[in-house]
């Protein structure tokens, strides 16, 4: 009979490269707090990693109740960590709306009549009520940027779609600098944070069929 090693839990780590600071309209108080929610994602993506690898290896059935939840929770929990990692990985302080000219640009120009017609749907999106984010995808198929509300961290991906633009929707990103109802002067804020050069290399990548790093600020 063939032997096999057991294989280590995944541990992910936090990615302190992806830190923001000093940036427009959101105070370092906030960012640290909200720095917090991410590390705790980190944490929580580890524990339940760790358990659900002991539950299959002890020989639990992962239908039942008990196991079944964590496979849920773990969902919720990993996409909590990836999310976070690519919006602080693409905001930066000073950074100016790309040149008409520039491949996302001009990608958004094409999908959505102009680049002001995609940003006025990204931002409308972005005020919808409820927790959850806005995402700019592109579809690596037809090529094409399309804007998508997700709900909590995980309901409403579309499977093997790429995240370019990554605005975090929850009242924890804007909160304390504006108040419970301060969803539409965050969006505008966001917008001048967003570090378009990223958001270019994302692009450009996910055309080209590039693996996209989401810890690349």
């Amino acid at each position: 009979m063939t032997t096999t090693a057991e294989a280590p839990a995944v541990q992910y780590k936090v990615n302190q490269n992806v830190k923001p600071s000093s940036l427009e309209g959101l105070s370092e108080k906030l960012l640290d707090q909200h720095w917090k929610l991410y590390e705790g994602y980190v944490a929580n993506s580890n524990l339940l990693s760790a358990a659900i690898q002991e539950a299959s290896k002890s020989g639990a059935e992962m239908n039942q109740p008990r196991w079944a939840e964590l496979e849920r929770r773990f969902g919720f929990e990993y996409n909590g960590m990836v999310l976070h990692e690519y919006y602080f990985a693409g905001m930066k302080k000073g950074a100016k709306e790309p040149p008409a000219s520039s491949p996302f640009a001009s990608a958004v120009s094409s999908n959505h009549g102009g680049f002001e017609n995609w940003k006025k749907q990204f931002m409308e999106i972005g005020k919808m009520r409820g927790v959850g984010w806005t995402i700019a995808y592109f579809d690596p198929l037809i090529k094409r940027l399309v804007n998508v509300w997700v709900s909590d961290h995980e309901a409403g991906h579309i499977a093997g779609f790429v995240p370019i633009v990554v605005m975090d929707c929850w009242e924890h990103a804007y909160i304390l600098d504006y108040g419970a109802g301060g969803r539409a002067e965050y969006v505008k804020t966001y917008f001048r944070n967003i570090n378009w050069e990223v958001v270019e290399e994302r692009f450009e990548s996910a055309n080209h069929n590039e693996t996209i790093s989401r810890i690349k600020a």
